[in-house]
């Protein structure tokens, strides 16, 4: 490198940092061509040793060109002159690519998750880890109807621009099941979002500031995490039992803690399936309003329930403080990308405008069917065929757990949703088993994705509503023998001696 930048001749005593010399250096040579674009850097430690300073030295300096956009660096590749290669160089191909976007690895949860949409489709896999539902449930022939109905009467205005919060006879519909009940009495109320996962996105980004403090259930949806960390909040853990979050925890992190979110699910609880009891619902409510602070109510599973009562909506009892979620995705079809938040007050003007700033609006077209698909009683009638169908895979799971690893895992029955929580009764190296699961054709949601913090234990989601009953035997049947093969690699490991 010296040849192409003098190194050798820094002044040590001067009134100049080495750092801010050899700065100007590199930007000098790659202002000049003297560095050609793509062009690899010594690393940190050569340069050093080129430069007589030391390491931390020479990390100051690359940081600083990459701050002021002279270089990029890639893990595991090295620091490179930040501009992209000739297009034309047909030996770069797409590498040029790693030049310009920022540096951004896989995190442990986004991979885990982009297994969850790319593993089920691989000839052999069996699938625990989607919690979609099955589309030999979905309403297939009563919304191609609709659709045709909707193109027919609708004509144009089917597939026209609509306002951010989305189509009032959609919205009207669901203002009145909102008010049987509990969340919502308005249609003003409502915001179609494109599916739950969206209405938590725009809650998070409306509600939140970096390093606001945020609660939430820990084992939670994964897109929560998502979601809330990308504001820069701080998340802290709430354990969640057989009556839902635990109140009591809450009340001692309100007492150090100034919460401006609070997040969970009523009801159906993904992953674990149970409900907040009665009790907890009004306490909730009550901090809430003593504290003042947002709580985000997610309420997709709710209606798939198999057994015991409903739980009424929390935002029932403070609709001021409560932003409700919910959406068709999980009793209608997922790939209709109907959900809507409840909401009222400035944090719903908040909303809407978000809405209009990411996408506009919901789908026309899905928003007409959805409207009228509610309207027939279509919602229903769908609860009525699926329940029983959900129900005997829930059944199924829960039976292959205790045939094919009885003692070796405590789960409880889910109330309702499409998944069950287990915890191995000796913990083991969650991601060698998610590897080696995989490598036997199963797979599964690692704990370690859901929930907040590090736990001791070993936790994992089960989800059963893509497979038949003898394929979730199948797939219990290989997780138990990867927990086995996992075990073993562990005490041949222990058993090795020291070289």
């Amino acid at each position: 490198m010296s040849y192409k930048i003098g190194l050798s001749d820094l002044e040590r005593d001067g009134g100049t940092s080495l750092t801010r010399q050899l700065v100007e250096r590199f930007a000098a040579a790659i202002d000049s061509g003297a560095l050609a674009p793509g062009e690899k850097l010594p690393t940190t430690r050569a340069l050093a040793a080129e430069a007589g300073i030391n390491h931390l030295t020479a990390a100051r300096v690359y940081r600083r060109l990459a701050e002021l956009g002279y270089v990029t660096a890639s893990v595991g590749r090295g620091t490179f002159v930040r501009s992209a290669p000739p297009a034309a160089a047909a030996e770069e191909g797409d590498e040029w690519q790693s030049y310009v976007l920022p540096e951004r690895p896989m995190s442990y949860l986004e991979s885990v998750v982009a297994d969850a949409f790319r593993l089920p489709r691989e000839p052999g896999m069996l699938s625990l880890s989607t919690g979609w539902p099955s589309p030999r449930t979905y309403p297939t022939p009563e919304l191609a109807r609709i659709a045709a109905e909707v193109f027919e009467e609708e004509g144009g205005e089917a597939i026209s621009y609509l306002t951010a919060e989305g189509l009032f006879g959609l919205r009207e519909q669901l203002a009145r099941w909102g008010g049987d009940c509990g969340f919502a009495t308005d249609p003003d109320e409502i915001i179609v979002t494109s599916g739950a996962r969206q209405a938590i996105d725009l809650c998070a980004r409306a509600v939140l500031e970096p390093g606001d403090v945020v609660a939430v259930e820990s084992p939670t949806f994964v897109g929560f995490l998502s979601s809330l960390r990308a504001t820069g909040a701080r998340l802290i853990g709430l354990p969640v039992d057989d009556q839902g979050l635990d109140t009591d925890a809450l009340e001692r992190l309100l007492a150090r803690h100034e919460v401006k979110l609070l997040v969970l699910q009523s009801a159906c609880q993904n992953p674990t399936g149970t409900d907040l009891s009665p009790q907890r619902r009004r306490r909730v409510a009550e901090l809430a309003q003593e504290r003042n602070f947002f709580v985000l109510e997610d309420r997709v599973y709710a209606a798939l329930r198999y057994e015991g009562e409903g739980v009424p909506p929390l935002r029932a009892l403070a609709p001021s403080h409560v932003i409700y979620v919910n959406s068709l995705s999980k009793t209608v079809g997922g790939g209709l990308r109907v959900g809507w938040l409840a909401a009222r007050g400035p944090v719903r003007d908040r909303l809407a405008m978000l809405k209009l700033e990411t996408d506009f609006h919901t789908t026309t077209l899905a928003q007409h069917i959805a409207a009228r698909f509610l309207a027939a009683g279509g919602h229903e009638r769908q609860l009525r065929r699926s329940i029983g169908f959900y129900r005997e895979r829930r059944d199924a799971l829960l039976e292959a757990l205790e045939r094919h690893l009885a003692g070796e895992y405590r789960a409880r029955v889910p109330r309702g949703g499409h998944h069950v929580w287990v915890r191995l009764e000796r913990p083991l190296d969650e991601r060698a088993l998610y590897r080696e699961a995989a490598r036997r054709g199963v797979t599964f949601t690692p704990g370690g994705i859901v929930t907040v913090e590090r736990h001791a234990q070993t936790h994992f989601r089960l989800s059963f509503p893509l497979l038949d009953p003898e394929e979730l035997d199948e797939a219990v049947r290989r997780l138990a023998r990867a927990i086995r093969e996992v075990r073993r690699q562990d005490r041949h490991a222990a058993t090795m001696p020291l070289s």
